[in-house]
This record gives structure tokens, C-alpha cells and sequence, in this order.
């Protein structure tokens, strides 16, 4: 039966798949994981050793791309031909209790070849799986013996280690090819780069373009075979600056997405730079945050994205978290799951959030974040109510069960990482909408309304937060006027302080970003939360000082 599935498979890679992605590197990387896969199921064994009950294999073939632009001249160009990277995973024991002691989504990494050679990706898959075996005895030793000196909770004890799934045979092929047309990037680079020549105030500028193009493989004991694109691509725009009273101040612009030919083009990145130079250059020369403040803070834009991403997709928010049941990685772990709040209020009653899976674009914009299969072969819902008005429903999990979230939910993305095959927690898109929301600017209006009641005379409205980068204005309470400030402490609002919102914007904005910085995610969110009790005092950040000469630009821009 399972040759008869097997032949079935390669009948689909050979025909249902598109001809361009009809090559023999599929054909060869099934079968050498396919064939050593049941080789080490039927023969792996050790003297006092349990035999392994699941074993899965992947292998990433990827490259990756990379150049960047100084002053309107290339100073790197790294693009990297395709190269494989593989990891084995060994588990000993069930369902109930496998040899896994960390959870972390994260196994044996193991040398591939650098081409899809049958003979020698076996061998690489043998070496690896040897190795991995021999620690999985070790580690189901020391799980054992943690549990009997109550490592893990008695409720986390009790629930299975892996929950089982139903085999999946998926190919995934992209709608559209990952193409790095060099010679129009460098030239785009050489423009795009100039445009911070005209700023003599800001210096250590560049453009850059990186991406990666990954095709990963996954197969199982189970039956799972599957075959999905990870990838994506970012722009980035950075610089420094000095202020007067010797405080560096260093931020970025960013723009991501799929594959190139999704970033936004070029006329729109021209107007895009030249505003975020213009924007560092206003904030090297704004006025310092000197006073101790303890009011209501407008939150807009990137710093309203900012901390809903903080508090709501971590393990501290609505990632379901499984205590490791190591000594050491327990230790290591300062993670404070809210599991126990299931059916409780954690945000204000205004606000549900939703997961969607594959939805792909949202009022006209498109959404990156997208999947259809996560990294462990399962097929995840396509929308789940995470938090309804306010009420904690549901959490986002893989396949190891955690508290109150015992069942999957297809919710492991993997890393876009070029040295190993990671996964973690995370959505394709997030959306975190508000009932009776106001418009923007009334919630400027309540702002100011708040700050007088506590009387005083100015409030803040911050735009995005960053360590020395921060965009905060001080509003003048009698007439509304906004001044550009920087060099501020801005206290962490934490989840406890969303239980209760002054105001909620009914606009809403589209981020994408990287979670953990390499899991591509979407989130749908409101553009301005008003929150009150926020702490704002003047930065402690260590002063420098000047250099000895001045830029040389400036010298340059003088004459």
C-alpha cells in the first residue's frame, strides 16, 4: 500500500505539476528521502534503545540574493547560487510521550550536498538520522527523569507529546517566478542611495535589497510528502545621524514582500526615501524630552502595529507555549503563557482578532504573509477567532499540544533562514479589528479632552517607536499644535494596559513585517490606539562624542 501511495506521488510530480517546475531534483530528493526514511524505521535499533516510531526529514534547496547601494555606488553584490540545507527529526516512544524534551520546532541539522545527488543526499539523510538517534535515546532519558522531579507542570505532564495527523501529498508551485534582475537593481540602487547625498546631516546611509528563495521539502514516516516555497524579499533604507548634544540616532525605512516585482516601484520609492531622510533629518534637530510624563499617549500608525505585535503575537500573547522539560532550556525560558486566561477578558471589549491562513490581499492590498500548508504537513483552518470583543477564545499552535490548546492549529511557518530548516509559531495574516471605533481625528480630540480633566498641558502622540529613533510629538492642549520631540523613554505598554482603551481607531492599516525577523506575516490592524497612564521621560542613552572631522559630504554640499 504505501509503494502504491509512493508511485502515485511521483505520477503527480511528473504530470499535474507545471512544466517548470518539472525537473528531476523533485524525483531524486523524494525517493533518497522516501527510501532512506523506511530504511531507518524498519533497521534503526540500539541494545536497551526504543525504536523510533517518527522520523521526518527536510531539505531546503535556496538561494539567496543581496546588494547594496552607498551614495549612488554598489558596494556589495552577493548573489549566492542554489545550495541545500537538510534536518532530521528522530522520536522515540508515541504520540503520548515522545523523546522531544524542548519543542522548539528546531532538529538535527545536516550537511546536503550541493546538488540533488540520490546517492549522497542519502547519505547525508543516514549520517544525520545516526546522530539524531543516539540523541533522542540521551534526550528521552533525561525527559524521563524530569518528569519525575516535576520539571513540567502535572497538567502539562498529562497531555500527548505530538498530536497525529492525517498524511498530506502536496506540491506547492508559485503563481510567479522569484526573479533578481541584477543590472536594473544596481542601477535602481545607485538612484535610490543618492537621494541621501542631498542630507549632509545624516551619514553611514545605504540602500540595500536581500531576499531568499527556498523550496522546502518535507517527508515523513507518516506519509506526508510535501513540497512549498518560502521566500521573500526586503528593501531596506537606513542611516544615522548626530545630534548637538552628542546623541546617535539611527532608523530605517523598509518595504516587503513575495518576489521583487511585489515591491513597490520606483517612482513610489524615490518619494518613500527622500521622506524618511527628510523625517531623520527633523528629528536630529527636534527638541530633547526633558520633563517626567504620565498621561494619555495617542498611539499611531507603525507604533499602534508595534504593540498589538508585542503583546499579542509571542508566546507571551496568542502562541500556545508547551514548558520545556530540559533543565536547562526550562531555565533559559522566561516565557509567561496567558493559556490560563481561556475564555476570560485580555483586551478591551471593543476589539476581536482574527488568524486567517491563505487569504491573500485585503481591500486591494495584498497580504504576504499567506500559506496554505504549514511546516509540518498540516493544512491549517482557513480563519479562526482568536479573541472575541475582548474574550480570549483560542490560541495558534503546532503539532506539540500546550494548555487549553490541545489540538493543531496548522500554525507553523517556517523560518526564511539559509543556514537551517526552522519553524515557529505564527499566522498568515492577523487581523485585529475594533467595533464603534472613532475617526482619527476625534480620537486627537479625546486625547486632549483627557490630558485637560488631568490637568495638563500637554499630552503626546507617538508615531513609531525604535530605541533611539522614536517619532513623538508633544500636543499643546489649547490649541492642538503638534512639536516634533525626540530622545524619549517611552514605559512599555503591556497587555494589561489594553483592557481598557480611551479610544480605537475605525481606520485600519496593513503592516508586513517578519516576526522573529524571518517569518513573514501579515497583520490587519487599527491605526491608532489612545491609552491612558502612559509613562515619557528623557532617554538614558549614552552620549558620544564628535567626531574630529565633519562628514565629508557636508564639506562637499558646503561648496
Amino acid at each position: 500500500m504505501k509503494n502504491t501511495r509512493y508511485i502515485l506521488f511521483l505520477v503527480l510530480l511528473l504530470f499535474i505539476i507545471p512544466s517548470h517546475a518539472q525537473h528531476r531534483n523533485d524525483q531524486i530528493i523524494f525517493k533518497a528521502m522516501q527510501d532512506e526514511l523506511k530504511r531507518n524505521l524498519d533497521q534503526l535499533s540500539l541494545p536497551d534503545v526504543e525504536k523510533p516510531f517518527f522520523i521526518s526529514y527536510s531539505i531546503g534547496a535556496i538561494r539567496q540574493y543581496e546588494m547594496q547601494g552607498v551614495l549612488g555606488a554598489i558596494t556589495k553584490i552577493n548573489n549566492q547560487p542554489e545550495q541545500m540545507i537538510g534536518s532530521v527529526n528522530v522520536l522515540l516512544g508515541d504520540y503520548t510521550r515522545t523523546s522531544d524534551s524542548k519543542y522548539q520546532g528546531r532538529y538535527k541539522r545536516t550537511i546536503m550536498p550541493a546538488e540533488a545527488d540520490y546517492d549522497l543526499i542519502r547519505q547525508c539523510l543516514w549520517l544525520g538520522t545516526d546522530v539524531a538517534f543516539k540523541d533522542a535515546s540521551k534526550e528521552l532519558a533525561a525527559k524521563l527523569t524530569a518528569r519525575q522531579k516535576e520539571i513540567s507542570t502535572p497538567e502539562e505532564a498529562r497531555l500527548t507529546d505530538l498530536v497525529k495527523i492525517q498524511p498530506v501529498e502536496k506540491i506547492i508551485v508559485p503563481e510567479k517566478p522569484f526573479v533578481v534582475d541584477e543590472e536594473q537593481w544596481k542601477a535602481n540602487l545607485r538612484t535610490l542611495s543618492s537621494i541621501f547625498s542631498k542630507y549632509p546631516e545624516l551619514y553611514n546611509s545605504s540602500v540595500t535589497i536581500k531576499g531568499m528563495d527556498m523550496e522546502v521539502y518535507l517527508s515523513t514516516t507518516e506519509g506526508t510528502r510535501v513540497k512549498q516555497p518560502v521566500r521573500y524579499i526586503c528593501l531596506q533604507a537606513e542611516a544615522s545621524t548626530r545630534t548637538d548634544d552628542g546623541i546617535q540616532i539611527k532608523d530605517s525605512y523598509s518595504a516587503i514582500a513575495n518576489i521583487p516585482e511585489q515591491l513597490p516601484d520606483m517612482n513610489e520609492l524615490k518619494i518613500k526615501i527622500t521622506e524618511f531622510a527628510e523625517s531623520l533629518t527633523k528629528l536630529r534637530n527636534a527638541e530633547p524630552v526633558t520633563q517626567f510624563y504620565c498621561g494619555p499617549v495617542l498611539f499611531e500608525d507603525g507604533a499602534a502595529a508595534a504593540i498589538l505585535q508585542k503583546n499579542l503575537l509571542t508566546q507571551n500573547g496568542l502562541f500556545a507555549y508547551r514548558k520545556p522539560e530540559d533543565r536547562f532550556t526550562a531555565v533559559q525560558n522566561k516565557v509567561k503563557p496567558i493559556n490560563s486566561r481561556i475564555n476570560m477578558k485580555i483586551i478591551d471589549n471593543r476589539i476581536t482578532v482574527k488568524s486567517y491562513s491563505d487569504l491573500d490581499q485585503y481591500n486591494g492590498k495584498p497580504l504576504y504573509g499567506a500559506y496554505s500548508i504549514d511546516a509540518e504537513g498540516v493544512i491549517p483552518p482557513k480563519e479562526l477567532t482568536l479573541v472575541e470583543h475582548g474574550i480570549f477564545k483560542k490560541m495558534l499552535n503546532g503539532r506539540v499540544p500546550g494548555l487549553n490548546c490541545e489540538e493543531t492549529t496548522g500554525s507553523s511557518k517556517y523560518y526564511a533562514y539559509p543556514r537551517e530548516i526552522l519553524y515557529t509559531t505564527a499566522p498568515g495574516t492577523l487581523h485585529i479589528s475594533a467595533d464603534k471605533g472613532a475617526k482619527p481625528e476625534m480620537l486627537k480630540k479625546q486625547l486632549i479632552k483627557i490630558a485637560k480633566e488631568d490637568g495638563l498641558s500637554y499630552a503626546y502622540i507617538v508615531r513609531s517607536i525604535d530605541p533611539t529613533a522614536s517619532v513623538i510629538y508633544r500636543v499643546d492642549v489649547k490649541d492642538g499644535k503638534e512639536t516634533l520631540m525626540r530622545s524619549a523613554d517611552i514605559s512599555s505598554v503591556e497587555l494589561k494596559n489594553l483592557r481598557r482603551l480611551a479610544g480605537i481607531s475605525a481606520k485600519e492599516k496593513v503592516t508586513e513585517f517578519m516576526l522573529d525577523d524571518y517569518v513573514l506575516t501579515s497583520m490587519i490592524y487599527p491605526s491608532a490606539l489612545l491609552v491612558e497612564d502612559v509613562e515619557i521621560n528623557k532617554t538614558t542613552v549614552t552620549k558620544e562624542s564628535a567626531p574630529v572631522l565633519q562628514f565629508p559630504l557636508s564639506e562637499k554640499v558646503d561648496k
